[in-house]
């Protein structure tokens, strides 16, 4: 299997697959009640906060594999506020969708170039979209434990 079939793999069974560390992002969030999208542990950001950062940072790797050299995350967009609990599964699914439509037209000698404003390559960016996404979902999971 060539490196971006691998990616688009990892990326399809964590969200919405048979991952090998258990629920898949889409399964776990399906569990959670609208009413307790907006739950925390302490002053950490609410789930609802923690979905959006992912399809924000999502939406990143997508702007940066179509080329777009001089789009960032910035304060407002890395955490934001302000969305129901529906929107936000709908715009984590569309980033999937994105995110999976921008790695199937990405050329893969490109994986070893560097992300433009960036000190890593390509072929690290989109593994670390896969990690991040996890990383998240394990807070998410964490947070879900105190319902």
């Amino acid at each position: 299997m060539d490196t971006l079939r691998g990616i688009t793999k990892s990326l399809e069974d964590t969200y919405d697959g048979e991952a090998w560390h258990g629920p898949s992002i889409k399964k776990i969030l399906s569990e959670i009640p609208p009413e307790k999208c907006d739950s925390r542990i302490g002053n950490g950001h609410s789930i609802l906060e923690l979905v959006l950062h992912m399809a924000a940072w999502r939406s990143f790797v997508v702007r940066k594999l179509l080329g777009d050299k001089d789009f960032d995350i910035n304060d407002e967009t890395n955490f934001p506020k302000g969305k129901n609990w529906h929107q936000t599964l709908e715009e984590l699914e569309e980033s999937q969708e994105q995110l999976l439509k921008a790695i199937a037209s990405f050329e893969k000698q490109k994986l070893q170039d560097l992300v433009p404003h960036r000190k890593y390559s390509f072929h690290k960016l989109l593994h670390g979209i896969v990690h991040h996404d996890l990383y998240h979902l394990g807070q998410i999971t964490m947070i879900t434990k105190q319902f």
